[in-house]
């Protein structure tokens, strides 16, 4: 559950204010007040707060707002006992006063506080050191032992399922535009931010049921990219939209496969093939994997692990793409056109045959100078360890 608690000096306002919200406003607790009306409690309030005149913050004031998945089954009667009990849990006695209204005016229901930090004997008996953390954690400790999520429970689950959709997301899109979209039809929202040296330079994502319009401002809704996932960058999305777009390119132009790889590689991009075992030559290899990366001049900054990029070996185009199932059916397809070109110059060979060894020579052709086997990539891994 969303909370808040922080001492400071008070008015009526704030009185007035947790109790009427729109006129919607219901009181659900109050202790040693022995008015209705805002204007005399405030009074009552600061004649015992007067008691204690070290004390200048004399007030405590703050919400409990759970989320709509909680706040739907709780009555106003267990909000207003779990706001209490965690308020004794961080100081409040039952010779402290104070008062709780439930706000309903908005989307999300929620509970407001305001006590007084000194009892009736004049002791203070709420420290405000830390004050905010503690609710916090009392809060969390209430919920807990009522079987209930607390606010960092549910908000994991919220980011793992962000990272979850953002992640496929991305698998299905070429461009941030259709990236927002694609969460859009999700139920998420996506709010970019941009500088001018770097261009789009952050992340923000909500889940649009989240979203509460009247308490924006108070209630800062979703999380940054950084909170959801600490090794996906904007700087790695960008790459994957860059190769996307690249291959997408290229593939347009290029006449063969031998061509494309060359064409990628002038644009900065190096391929390395992992099979599903060692390569042969002569034969349809079936493909387990293409690895992307950037090569010489094109690097920048120091590489280090991400999300999707690893150091040594670059992007994993069956992880960045969902249509790398395709990939094969590409290479056959291009197969199938030589074909159709060639078997008459085959004497003795059937249609499957020619295929087969024509698909297999194309993959050769293609893939071969950038394979490297996990032996040899282990052994050179290795001896580059050795040299440092």
């Amino acid at each position: 559950m969303n909370n808040s608690a922080t001492t400071r000096v008070i008015s009526k306002i704030a009185l007035e204010y947790n109790g009427n919200d729109k006129g919607m406003a219901i009181a659900a607790a109050s202790n040693f007040l022995l008015s209705s009306k805002s204007e005399e409690q405030y009074h009552e309030m600061k004649t015992v707060a007067d008691r204690n005149p070290k004390v200048k913050k004399w007030a405590l004031t703050g919400y409990i707002s759970p989320p709509n998945e909680i706040g739907k089954i709780l009555s106003d009667g267990e909000l207003a006992d779990i706001a209490i009990e965690a308020l004794h849990k961080i100081g409040v006695t039952e010779n402290n006063q104070y008062r709780l209204d439930i706000h309903n005016s908005t989307k999300q229901k929620h509970i407001h506080f305001i006590v007084n930090r000194i009892s009736n004997d004049g002791k203070c008996t709420i420290k405000a050191h830390d004050v905010g953390k503690r609710f916090g954690e009392a809060v969390r400790q209430v919920c807990h032992d009522r079987n209930l999520k607390t606010d960092v429970e549910i908000g994991i689950e919220k980011r793992a399922a962000m990272l979850k959709n953002l992640t496929e997301s991305l698998q299905l899109t070429v461009n941030f535009d259709d990236l927002i979209s694609e969460m859009k039809n999700r139920g998420y929202v996506v709010q970019l931010s941009k500088n001018e040296k770097i261009g789009i330079s952050g992340m923000r994502i909500i889940l649009e049921s989240d979203i509460n319009h009247q308490t924006e401002r108070q209630y800062k809704p979703g999380y940054k990219l950084s909170e959801i996932s600490g090794s996906l960058k904007i700087a790695e999305i960008k790459n994957i939209f860059e190769i996307k777009n690249t291959l997408l390119d290229e593939s347009k132009s290029a006449t063969n496969w031998k061509e494309l790889r060359e064409n990628l590689y002038r644009k900065g991009w190096s391929i390395k093939i992992q099979y599903k075992g060692e390569f042969k030559v002569n034969q349809k290899n079936e493909i387990q994997d293409i690895w992307i990366n950037k090569v010489g001049r094109y690097q920048t900054g120091q590489l280090k692990d991400g999300f999707f990029f690893k150091k040594h070996q670059g992007f994993s185009l069956s992880a960045i793409d969902y249509g790398f199932n395709n990939f094969e059916k590409e290479i056959t397809a291009f197969a199938e056109k030589q074909v159709s070109g060639n078997d008459s110059n085959v004497p003795g060979a059937s249609t499957k045959d020619t295929l087969q060894k024509i698909a297999g020579e194309a993959i050769e052709d293609f893939l071969k100078p950038n394979y490297v086997s996990q032996q040899e990539d282990e052994w050179w891994r290795k001896k580059r360890k050795m040299r440092r």
